[in-house]
């Protein structure tokens, strides 16, 4: 596609891509535009966006990584606009099959955990753990680490882990091959997902239009039945 096909170039982290997808596809129905979409890690999109110079809409999974973008001048500063949360859990294999019913499980001998290095996720299970007591507890069983959410999830796929810390929202956009696990609420962590217009935009206008429409009433109905959150509650 031809940069003169497409009225906007969305950029998103893959493990918030589902809703931001859906919804592009809704906006473009009603603006009669059409729209690109490119979904990966963050750290891949950014360095694209800076080597190209193009793009026109950002949103990732947590806010610092927003912050870091705008530090090297990709992200226009004060289009940011917050989408929802997600709110930790522990995520298993379908079926739950080591039983694990609570963080103190994971403590348990043979249990083999995944965190995230990187990515919406980085650091959550330090957050988590350190909150319950329970770090140096659980640190021995953790015996992979992940850049990003998909590849968090794929070690749960491919068997490598028993439980990884994830988000709520992994449930929905993984509904045949996981479970979640809730933790309780004051060990819990939120994110928040955002949408921030890229500084080599060639339609702020547009840019900020689309932004607007995933805060309304009608996107955030998108991001809610994904699982996304709109006050950091338990629910």
């Amino acid at each position: 596609m031809s940069t003169r096909e497409y009225s906007l170039h969305v950029y998103s982290a893959g493990a918030v891509a589902p809703p931001l997808q859906e919804a592009l596809s809704v906006f473009e129905r009603n603006e009669g535009v059409r729209c690109r979409f490119t979904a990966g890690k963050p750290e891949a999109l950014l360095q694209a966006i800076r080597h190209n110079k193009k793009g026109d809409i950002l949103s990732c999974g947590a806010e610092y990584v927003h912050d870091e973008a705008e530090d090297i001048g990709v992200l226009v500063k004060g289009t940011r606009r917050s989408l929802g949360y997600r709110r930790s859990v522990l995520i298993t294999p379908e079926g739950n099959p080591k039983g694990i019913r609570r963080l103190e499980d994971l403590c348990e001998q043979g249990i083999r955990i995944g965190t995230a290095t990187g990515g919406c996720l980085k650091g959550v299970w330090d957050d988590i753990c350190s909150k319950a007591g329970l770090i140096e507890d659980i640190r021995p069983h953790i015996i992979e680490h992940a850049d990003a959410c998909g590849s968090l999830m794929g070690l749960i796929h491919s068997g490598r882990v028993d439980v990884v810390f994830g988000w709520n929202a992994f449930k929905n956009i993984w509904p045949d091959t996981c479970d979640a696990v809730e933790l309780p609420r004051d060990i819990q962590v939120f994110r928040s997902t955002a949408a921030q217009v890229v500084s080599y935009t060639r339609d702020e206008a547009l840019s900020r239009k689309f932004i607007d429409f995933l805060t309304s009433t009608e996107g955030r109905h998108i991001y809610e039945e994904y699982g996304w959150l709109h006050e950091p509650v338990s629910v």
